[in-house]
């Protein structure tokens, strides 16, 4: 034993605690806590966090924080500095262990959430990657640790968009089956049933049909790059097909879309013209049920004003009609 781990003092004391933590719940380090744990377990909890955040400082070169007695006493433990990449590497052997066992890579939900999870995660993250937006959790070292295993990654390693994405984007076959699906289920809403499906609701008649949704997601994309003019590798034979099967498209960001208060959705109020005075007098005329005979008017004549239908018309004496 180190002479530093020795001393009495408040860091030794929640180092030993600790270590008997590890020895008690089967090598632990993490001390993961809910509603239900002691005060004690709370602060073991709280003091090993702390040192997490201690140790970034110390890689950024703030030493102040923890001692280098300290990092070596709880490496020797085994203790977890990221506990992302933790749970990452505890990931990656339950994947390979699944994979002896079943001889492939696809997790359903109903088997393990958990790992199923992790897979769709780290297979999203990887396309994004090939797409050129920044995926941080998802570094080289990792993919190289899922390449080791065998992992199928989904997607082809270059989706660039050229000609040789036609291996990616293969219109007959994929066309071929999605008309399979809609002769089977009447439709080609076909993210409806993945859902089902991936909540272990149902299971597809073909594993094919699990492929559907990212066929659609990248017609639909290249179909808003053939409507904006854009290279692209659908034209209007192939657009008018899924059309036809009932596949269902997003307009281009100029478009104006139904009831947003676009052009082609405003509606043009009919014109209503004021009625002339002429009018006007015939109408109240009508009203106190007296004949309207209007005389011609002189361009700046005064219009009388008739009394209102409503009230009793009083003779004071005083009215006059000019």
């Amino acid at each position: 034993m180190e002479d530093g781990l020795k001393e009495s003092n408040r860091w030794n004391e929640m180092y030993y605690k600790l270590l008997q933590w590890k020895e008690t719940h089967d090598g632990d380090v993490l001390v993961p806590v809910d509603k239900d744990s002691d005060e004690d377990t709370k602060k073991l909890s709280r003091w090993v966090i702390n040192q997490r955040s201690a140790y970034k400082y110390f890689m950024n070169g703030d030493t102040k924080h923890i001692k280098d007695h300290r990092i070596d006493a709880l490496n020797k433990m085994g203790f977890v500095w990221c506990v992302a990449d933790h749970v990452f590497q505890q990931n990656v052997e339950d994947l390979k262990q699944y994979h002896a066992e079943n001889k492939k890579f696809d997790v359903p939900i109903k088997e393990n959430k958990k790992l199923a999870a992790f897979v769709s995660r780290v297979r999203s993250a990887y396309a994004n990657k090939q797409e050129g937006r920044a995926q941080h959790d998802l570094t080289d070292e990792k993919i190289a640790q899922l390449d080791a295993i065998g992992f199928k990654w989904g997607f082809k390693k270059s989706r660039k968009r050229t000609a040789s994405s036609s291996t990616a984007f293969d219109f007959d076959t994929q066309i071929a089956i999605l008309q399979e699906f809609k002769d089977e289920y009447g439709h080609t809403k076909v993210n409806k049933l993945i859902k089902q499906w991936q909540k272990g609701e149902g299971e597809p008649s073909k594993k094919e049909y699990r492929r559907l949704p990212v066929f659609l997601t990248f017609a639909r994309k290249e179909y808003i790059s053939f409507a904006e003019g854009q290279p692209s590798l659908i034209d209007a034979e192939k657009i008018k097909e899924l059309t036809e099967l009932g596949v269902e498209w997003k307009q281009p960001p100029g478009v104006p879309r139904k009831n947003t208060g676009g052009e082609a959705s405003r509606k043009k109020k009919p014109k209503i013209e004021a009625p002339s005075h002429e009018e006007e007098y015939k109408l109240a005329a009508a009203e106190l049920d007296v004949e309207a005979e209007l005389p011609p008017l002189a361009a700046n004549a005064h219009v009388p004003v008739l009394p209102s239908p409503h009230l009793p018309r009083v003779d004071d004496g005083q009215s006059t009609m000019i």
